[in-house]
């Protein structure tokens, strides 16, 4: 069963379930060292974890029995954390597994029933367990210090960090989960974690492992937007068919009804991981929901366990059910995006995702776009001459014509003060598109938060824009403590800084500007390709002439494909370059499909076996005077020996 995430692409623009909803715990943080001390009195709010002081519920005696709250333990040693069904801790500590129920006095260590005088409690919202029967199942001893009347617990950690949080607390009582924004509810997939869940929360996965080379049962919830029309029979299994691994075999397929609601149902085998799995699909208005269990086994057969958790999905959610636990990803219509590699924190509305291939933080919806990047300070420099430097190299890249409106503007973020560079680009027609450039120096870096939507989107893409610079916070410490220098790649770039490179093969040089870039950068090779902000350039050789480049070209505009690309001859001549001739042909692109306008200039040089040819290719809104100088520089610079 693959699982393919919705990723939605800009066509105008270059560039677990927390495991149980985990209370913050950095202050509860024990010490590296496996040795673990835990100081705490009954009555008292104050715990010390290897010295290091935090403040929790009050431990309590009742019956007998030392009651301390069950995220201390779990922090202090280490311990894996999980609820099932609303009510049944499970504890695991190396090779010891202690098993709790809330309102019941029987503890289960490794299967072994014990007795207990107080049972698992809330108070105030802090689960409270009893203190003996788990530290000494953990091997740790429980002593009392004479001196300042605290109980003291000595231990070790264990050896690795357990599955599951350290934190129940929010859980107790839940014995389903649902998503209150997309709409679905489902019985606790017992025995499960959650192991992956997408941006908005579309998909959501359970499993009893987060390794996928090792999962053996997997419970999964999948919602996807298809529109108001039915579908038909065949079309939901046409959705559920694209989430099939390639080794995913069909072996049942049919409509049945559970509890009133009409599901197509599959049941599948994969050839390599031997896991089955059942696929159940409803569709409410214009949103499709998939649930789906797999589990490894020897027929389907294995799959029988499921049919309660199954049945109890239902493509709703109640508000008013104290019993489910909500998961959604989703608060007042707007996701908080965390990327902790980059210490960037922004809210977005639901329907934006996240790109996890780009190597800077980039977010998305299917017509706007953010993007985050930094880059080390120069001295000397200032948010001014930043934006006058980009404004300066927009107008260098672009026609007149094609751009409007520039402006700047201060803004506060939570970081600082920060610049605001605005403008408009037309990509052709009457479709043009905002950039708004956010300019923020902190410490060593800088930092560069860019929005860009279409105008037609202006009202309501100017809300988010104003979300992002409420939102949107920095962690400038961390950026100052884990990177060092960080070049600038485009705006303090140098353009007019050469490099020479020569072809020994075939006997010329050639100066480029250093900041093109080589996509195969051998020129000993056939063919040469470099790419740069207004178009490309590249050099193969050719069995003909030179001379016979231009009728070659005139046939193959002739052609009707061609002629509907608008596609012509402007220029044919020869000319002298460091006294060498060549053929130059200068055709032009003015309606290409799914392509800008550009124009393709060819100079062919004739060889001992045939003719050396020079493209530059250059998009029309990037044919400003300053682009085609640089790409005539190029030109007569090329040299044959």
């Amino acid at each position: 069963m693959r699982f393919n995430l919705f990723k939605t692409m800009l066509t105008f623009f270059l560039p677990v379930l927390l495991v149980f909803t985990l209370i913050p715990v950095s202050a509860f943080a024990a010490d590296t060292d496996s040795k673990v001390e835990v100081r705490m009195k009954a009555g008292s709010r104050a715990v010390k974890i290897n010295g290091k002081a935090s403040t929790v519920e009050a431990p309590f005696v009742a019956s007998g029995t030392t009651m301390v709250p069950l995220k201390v333990i779990t922090n202090a040693f280490g311990a894996g954390l999980k609820l099932e069904n609303g009510n049944v801790i499970t504890l695991t500590y190396n090779d010891r597994k202690v098993v709790l129920t809330f309102g019941n006095k029987t503890v289960k260590v490794n299967g072994a029933a014990k007795t207990v005088a107080v049972a698992p409690v809330v108070v105030k919202g802090s689960t409270m367990v009893p203190l003996r029967v788990i530290v000494e199942a953990f091997g740790a001893k429980i002593t009392a210090d004479s001196v300042t009347k605290e109980t003291v617990i000595i231990g070790v950690r264990a050896q690795s960090s357990g599955t599951g949080g350290t934190s129940i607390d929010a859980d107790y009582g839940k014995t389903k989960i649902g998503d209150s924004y997309h709409k679905w509810t489902l019985n606790y997939p017992a025995g499960l974690v959650l192991v992956q869940q997408s941006d908005s929360g579309s998909f959501v996965k359970w499993a009893d492992t987060a390794d996928d080379s090792k999962v053996a049962a997997q419970v999964n919830v999948i919602t996807e937007d298809v529109g108001e029309d039915a579908l038909s029979s065949e079309e939901q299994r046409d959705t559920m068919y694209s989430y099939y691994d390639e080794d995913e075999i069909t072996i049942d397929k049919r409509t049945i009804t559970v509890n009133g609601l009409t599901f197509e149902k599959l049941v599948t085998f994969t050839k390599q991981t031997k896991m089955y799995y059942e696929y159940r699909g409803i569709q409410l208005d214009d949103t499709y929901y998939i649930v789906i269990v797999g589990a490894k086994g020897t027929d389907k057969s294995v799959l029988n366990s499921y049919g309660t958790l199954l049945n109890s999905f239902i493509p709703s959610y109640n508000q008013a059910d104290k019993t489910i636990k909500d998961i959604t990803k989703v608060k007042d219509g707007f996701i908080t995006f965390k990327d902790a590699d980059y210490g960037l924190t922004v809210k977005l509305p639901a329907d934006w995702n996240s790109d996890p291939e780009s190597t800077t933080p980039w977010f998305t919806n299917r017509t706007d776009a953010f993007t985050f990047s930094f880059s080390s300070l120069t001295a000397g420099d200032t948010l001014e001459n930043w934006a006058t430097r980009r404004e300066a190299r927009v107008r260098e890249d672009y026609i007149g014509s094609n751009i409007r409106n520039f402006t700047t503007a201060p803004l506060s973020l939570k970081d600082g003060n920060a610049l605001m560079l605005s403008y408009e680009l037309s990509y052709g027609g009457d479709i043009w598109i905002i950039y708004n450039e956010i300019f923020l120096i902190s410490g060593n870096y800088r930092y560069s938060l860019d929005y860009i939507y279409p105008s037609s989107n202006g009202v309501k893409s100017s809300a988010v824009l104003k979300q992002i610079v409420a939102s949107v916070d920095i962690d400038t410490a961390f950026i100052e403590k884990n990177f060092g220098l960080i070049e600038d790649d485009f705006d303090l770039i140098d353009r007019s800084k050469k490099t020479t490179k020569r072809s020994s093969l075939y006997g010329y040089s050639i100066d480029i500007p250093s900041y093109w870039y080589g996509v195969q950068k051998n020129f000993n090779e056939d063919n040469v390709s470099y790419t740069f902000s207004a178009g490309e350039m590249g050099i193969y050789e050719t069995g003909n002439s030179a001379a016979a480049i231009v009728p070659a070209l005139s046939e193959f505009v002739r052609s009707p494909e061609n002629v509907s690309q608008g596609m012509s001859i402007k220029e044919s001549s020869t000319v002298t370059i460091n006294g060498k001739t060549a053929y130059k042909v200068v055709l032009s692109v003015s309606k290409p499909k799914d392509d800008l306008p550009y124009s393709h200039i060819f100079y062919a040089f004739d060889t001992a076996e045939g003719s050396l040819v020079f493209s530059f290719a250059i998009y029309d809104i990037h044919a400003t005077d300053s682009n085609l100088k640089l790409v005539n520089d190029v030109v007569q610079s090329i040299r044959f020996n």
